[in-house]
């Protein structure tokens, strides 16, 4: 029964992404064209309509297979890992299509110099600082708490401790005490949550890239599409920071022997999760479009300028390298959201590093149940 609710979960969760996917043509600013700038007249040309078409074929159909061969695969194997193989599967079909469709849009990418510089003369919306604080004050308080909760217990703890639960929230393994078993969760709750915190303050003072000549409207668009990434990006760490700090500190609590099971809160917890991350993603692509590109005046012919524009900047259309550029975050031309400036070694180093440090805990996790 367990093997069958993960599988259902996976399989809904893989067709959810797979239609975010699907959606990134649409939201795409004006004059881009899977991550190649190609002017705005021939992003809307008849060969960008037939790249986008075979896009949209592909991704269907890989959507379909992923699904089919992950249900196949969990039926056969009757095994909850096997649920993880549908959202997997979407990854490689992704990067694939999407390779094939910049190598057709290069084609028709903007010849000569790319378009001037805009700079901003007029003061427009200003996205605030003070949610990414108190989210990142959160997250620090919720991290530290989890980490001397376990600590202070620590030595009254049993020889073996629980390290995996199923899904009625009892556990299932248990592994000899150690600081890896012990505290390993805790300290993944501060890092995690500070991170995502820390992305959320970063996005806040992203940088714009505007069109000419309309900027003054593609500056108050940009804001806008700004505020809400920030906004999900808090909301998002404060859920992570709350549930992994329950499961911290429940855990250690079962382990003490005060509690059986993780309370209910945190499958209602992994549900908000779920519910906000997905639901933010698609509201917000729906409503702002890349870049609030849904909420530019693109019948005005402005072209997009700045770094965005530039082609020489950005490697197969998704990684930014610009040396001449201080900004750590920029925007995706092929997605949503932001992506880091990989010529600034500033942000590199912190971006990268924050990357490595929860994959290594995540490993270690893994290995430790």
């Amino acid at each position: 029964m367990t093997t069958r609710v993960f599988l259902a979960f996976s399989i809904l969760e893989a067709v959810l992404i797979g239609a975010i996917f699907l959606l990134y043509p649409k939201i795409t600013r004006h004059g881009l064209l899977f991550g190649v700038y190609v002017g705005e007249e021939a992003s809307s040309g008849a060969e960008a309509r037939r790249i986008t078409r075979s896009w949209y074929r592909g991704m269907v159909a890989w959507i379909v297979a992923s699904v089919v061969v992950g249900a196949a695969l969990g039926a056969a194997l009757s095994h909850p890992a096997a649920a993880v193989v549908p959202p997997l599967l979407l990854l490689p079909g992704f990067l694939v299509l999407y390779l094939l469709a910049y190598r057709r849009a290069r084609s028709l990418a903007r010849p000569g110099d790319p378009p001037p510089a805009v700079a901003v003369l007029a003061e427009g919306p200003v996205t605030t600082a003070l949610f990414p604080a108190a989210a990142l004050a959160v997250a620090v308080a919720s991290g530290l708490f989890a980490v001397a909760y376990s600590w202070n217990v620590y030595d009254l703890l049993p020889d073996r401790v629980p390290t995996h639960f199923g899904l009625s929230g009892a556990p299932d393994a248990f592994r000899p005490k150690s600081f890896l078993t012990v505290m390993l969760s805790p300290l993944l709750t501060l890092v995690v949550g500070v991170g995502i915190a820390g992305v959320a303050w970063l996005t806040a003072r992203a940088k714009r890239s505007l069109r000419y000549p309309a900027s003054r409207a593609s500056m108050i668009a940009q804001a806008r599409f700004r505020r809400a990434m920030t906004r999900l990006l808090c909301w998002l760490s404060l859920i992570v920071s709350l549930f992994l700090t329950v499961v911290s500190v429940s855990t250690v609590r079962v382990g003490l022997g005060r509690a059986e099971t993780l309370p209910p809160a945190v499958l209602v917890l992994a549900a908000a999760l779920l519910v906000v991350a997905l639901g933010g993603v698609v509201s917000i692509a729906v409503r702002y479009g890349q870049g609030g590109a849904r909420l530019e005046e693109t019948g005005t012919g402005a072209r997009l300028t700045n770094g965005l524009a530039d082609n020489r900047h950005w490697v197969l259309g998704m990684f930014c390298v610009n040396r001449e550029d201080p900004s750590f975050l920029v925007e995706h031309r092929f997605g949503l959201g932001y992506t880091r400036n990989l010529g600034n070694a500033k942000a590199v180093a912190l971006v990268g590093g924050f990357v490595l440090v929860v994959r290594a805990l995540v490993i270690l996790a893994l290995a430790a149940t």
